[in-house]
């Protein structure tokens, strides 16, 4: 016999209570304790779980939620608080060992889910949101018969999710504070079955909704595009009641569900109505014991068997799932305070801390800031959201990293905006080097330089730039006029370092030569493309690359700094890239706006020599245990002059692999074999 699963509820609402009655008869399972913002609220709820669980313990007051964590004899945590909370006790939870069921929607946004993900993974316990029609036999019954072709090939899905409720303003339905809204309460539902039936993720997505006096949607729909033109409707709401029904239609029939989200009738009974072409309707029905039940048993079972997801709702469905639901609040115009800057949340785990010794980035000392400067640049350019960017720029503090890479042009000034609202929010200005960029094609003159350079330093919320870059060259001003305004700024104390990026080598040396022979501040500093697959035509109007033998030679001669861009040039060395030269990649909805594609693939980067420095990377990444991105990035890492490469994840995950390429030590022969200069294989191979 083993010991029962010991569960904590974080919050006593209606939804805690109804999991609290389900592990009455849950085998395996034991309710040990539970946690309220109000003390007497907690007790209340205990006394009447105590019949059942005579040891169930009652934790109230702002310490409650984190003594219940810190409990040894709680082993999961049900996580039920209002969703603006979920990924906060989610992400603290996890951290103090426990495993977390959490609630859905499992956070209030992406951001949130993919910080909450992270930490399950680190903390190495298992994670699941709460969908728990995703377990019960009826939602098992209907993807089998749609997977097994018992209506052809899905063609159209209808589904929604209402009902009217009368709740005061202050109600967390209506409460913008706590993330109301039918679209996150209830409209999640029908969106993770879509995804779920289509077996894929949507292509695009519109909606629309009518937002109330809160602020937040009282009702709300959405029109989803999947491949082969195939189509969902779906509908949410909370003040208004739908039929709260299922319809799907395929090629050679439809399927019907009523009340598919509760599962089972008071009597345990499900069915579901199968209409083939041609034929009288059939149901398909059966018995199941409570929903929450289920929900509870496939916990245990996954727990039992040192799973750390369930395949009912795995990670990257609820992050696949977070996605969709931030882009039918996109559409339908819900953007909650907490998600803007003038009321924005601090760190999701409340505080910014030091990675472990073992895990951080290393720094490289850099005389002219004197200071180190971490080895990897966290690129700023293409953040959906504040929301977004935060959790990544955070992630990256806590792994060491310091040099943010900015520019007046980015996402026409939204980046910046977002960056100086987020370093002054979390006190780090004196903490991180900042570089920005200005100049950028069709304004590329001297005296753009400082008009956009007051614009950059509003929005950054800074008096200086500790490295500004010229964005783009104008070969048609004299390099004695630009050399002239960036050394006026330096003197002025608003630029530390001067750098150019996307300049050819004879621009360069004659822009530095200039200066040293007036005794001005030279450029200390390049940033133009450098990548393992050499760049065979640019990816932008006027992007330059330095990976030429002259532009190496005089790097390592001159010991000049690289910046280099899109080291890991653009998903080239990922798996992604075998799939978009296959045609086998799906466009589906996407955390950025600049995703390459394959046309930018093969103008930008494929030739017969970079294909086969890929195979190489491949091959060198089989024998050291690691990925063909990490030993391209290791590479660039690697160059004989001072090097920080910049980075633009996306997720989390891409940060860390990224940090993880900087422990490979390439060999020389190794760097000579990736880079075609030697046929000869490494030692590593043989």
């Amino acid at each position: 016999m083993t010991a029962p699963l010991r569960w904590g509820l974080l919050a006593a609402g209606s939804i805690a209570h109804a999991f609290g009655e389900a592990l009455r008869t849950t085998p395996g399972a034991t309710l040990a304790a539970v946690a309220s913002r109000d003390s007497a609220r907690a007790e209340t709820f205990a006394d009447k779980f105590r019949n059942d669980f005579p040891a169930l313990k009652a934790y109230g007051g702002s310490a409650g939620y984190d003594t219940l964590i810190d409990d040894p004899d709680v082993d999961i945590v049900y996580v039920s608080t209002p969703h603006p909370d979920h990924a906060r006790w989610t992400v603290r939870a996890l951290e103090a060992g426990k495993h977390v069921l959490c609630e859905k929607p499992a956070g209030l946004n992406h951001a949130d889910v993919m910080v909450m993900v992270d930490a399950a993974e680190q903390a190495q316990r298992f994670f699941m949101e709460a969908f728990m029609y995703r377990c019960h036999p009826k939602t098992l019954a209907l993807k089998a018969l749609i997977d097994d072709g018992a209506i052809g090939e899905l063609r159209h899905l209808r589904a929604s999710f209402g009902f009217n409720a009368s709740v005061p303003p202050d109600h967390r339905l209506l409460n913008e504070a706590l993330g109301g809204g039918s679209l996150l309460d209830v409209g999640c539902y029908p969106l993770s079955l879509a995804r779920l039936l289509f077996a894929e993720e949507p292509e695009s997505l519109t909606g629309s909704a009518q937002l109330g006096p809160t602020g937040v949607d009282r009702f709300a729909s959405a029109q989803l595009a999947f491949s082969r033109g195939r189509t969902a409707q779906i509908a949410s709401g909370i003040e208004l009641t739908l039929d709260n029904r299922i319809e799907a239609y395929g090629s050679a029939g439809q399927l019907r569900v009523s009340n598919p989200w509760h599962g089972a009738d008071s009597t345990g009974h499900w069915s579901i109505t199968l209409t083939r072409e041609g034929q009288q309707p059939e149901r398909i029905e059966g018995t199941a014991s409570n929903l929450y039940r289920i929900e509870a048993e496939e916990v245990g079972r996954c727990i039992a068997a040192g799973q750390l997801e369930s395949e009912r709702m795995l990670w990257q469905d609820s992050l696949n799932n977070a996605i969709a639901l931030d882009r039918w609040r996109d559409a339908v115009g819900l953007t909650y305070r907490s998600e803007t800057p003038a009321g924005h949340r601090g760190p999701i785990r409340g505080y910014l801390r030091p990675a472990p010794p073992a895990q951080a980035l290393p720094r490289v000392p850099w005389a002219p800031l004197d200071r180190s400067l971490s080895k990897l640049v966290m690129g700023c350019d293409n953040q959906p959201n504040l929301s977004h960017a935060s959790a990544l720029w955070d992630h990256f503090v806590e792994l060491g990293g310091n040099v943010f890479d900015t520019a007046w042009i980015y996402g026409g000034g939204s980046m910046e905006s977002l960056f100086g609202h987020w370093h002054h929010t979390r006190a780090l200005r004196d903490e991180i080097v900042l570089i920005g960029k200005g100049a950028h094609t069709p304004h590329c003159t001297p005296a753009a330089v400082e008009r956009q350079l007051e614009q950059s330093l509003d929005r950054l919320q800074s008096d200086h730039i500790d490295v500004y870059f010229l964005h783009r060259d104008n070969p048609e001003v004299p390099v004695g006029e630009f050399m002239s305004v960036l050394n006026d700024l330096m003197a002025a104390g608003k630029l530390r370092a001067l750098g150019a990026s996307n300049w050819s080598l004879s621009r360069l040396e004659e822009a530095n030569g200039w200066a040293k022979q007036r005794g001005l501040t030279p450029f200390v500093a390049l940033s133009n493309n450098f990548s393992l697959a050499q760049m065979i035509n640019p990816i932008w109007p006027g992007t330059v690359t330095a990976n030429t033998h002259r532009f190496r030679d005089y790097l390592e001669r001159e010991q000049l700094a690289l910046f280099p861009w899109s080291a890991q040039a653009r998903g080239f060395f990922t798996p992604r890239f075998d799939a978009v030269l296959s045609g086998d990649a799906q466009r589906t909805l996407s955390l950025a706006a600049m995703e390459p594609d394959l046309e930018e693939m093969r103008r930008c980067w494929f030739s017969d020599a970079n294909v086969q420095r890929r195979q190489r990377a491949q091959q060198l990444a089989a024998a050291r245990g690691t990925s063909a991105i990490a030993i391209a990035l290791a590479f660039v890492a690697a160059l004989p002059w001072p090097c920080f490469p910049l980075i633009g994840p996306r997720r989390l995950a891409e940060t860390r692999s990224s940090a993880a390429a900087l422990a490979i030590d390439l060999s020389a022969e190794e760097r000579a074999w990736l880079d075609l200069e030697s046929d000869q294989p490494p030692a590593t191979l043989s």
